[in-house]
């Protein structure tokens, strides 16, 4: 993350450390923590994690997301708001996802039917549904309901690569981060 740091065990936990200002910890408090730390309800079975800016997101082993920390743009998608000092439920997104990425203010996840999906602000198009209104839940990135086999989100910029070997990319591009 920015100033945090996360890690998955080999048994499936998720154990996080450094600023939590906006609890991107994990562990229901907003104390700085120099050591690792258990996230709360995270114990066990967890497949990958992803460190924002001031959030994090967990991927389930049954294929369901959960976020914690800064939820300002909705990046958690809890269809809220307001930061999260636990892991909460990404909506709609109970099952059926095979990676995450969680950007500055914006996560997205690939299902694993090769779909994208992304949520949270989306001032610069990051979120790839052709709009800059901020989604508290999950949407389709538009044209890319299948197909995809990677993706990665940055400070304001996601891409993805396709399962024929592609990257494409969308969102802020001053510095010509989108390669096009």
């Amino acid at each position: 993350g920015w100033f945090h740091t996360c890690a998955l065990t080999t048994a499936g936990a998720v154990k996080c450390w450094g600023d939590n200002l906006s609890g991107q910890v994990g562990d229901n408090s907003t104390m700085q923590r120099s050591t690792p730390v258990d996230v709360v309800g995270l114990g066990s079975g967890v497949a990958a994690i992803s460190a924002g800016y001031q959030h994090t997101c967990a991927l389930t082993t049954t294929g369901a997301v959960k976020c914690w920390g800064y939820n300002g743009y909705g990046q958690l998608g809890d269809g809220s708001t307001i930061d999260r000092l636990t892991p909460v439920d990404v909506v709609g997104l109970g099952s059926g996802v095979a990676a995450i990425s969680a950007g500055m203010h914006h996560t997205c996840a690939l299902t694993t039917t090769g779909a994208v999906k992304c949520w949270g602000r989306t001032s610069e198009g990051q979120l790839g549904d052709n709009s800059t209104t901020q989604r508290l839940t999950p949407v389709d990135v538009i044209n890319l309901s299948s197909g995809v086999a990677a993706i990665s989100a940055g400070r304001f910029h996601t891409c993805a690569l396709t399962t024929a070997g592609a990257v494409k990319c969308w969102g802020y591009n001053l510095y010509g981060q989108l390669g096009d």
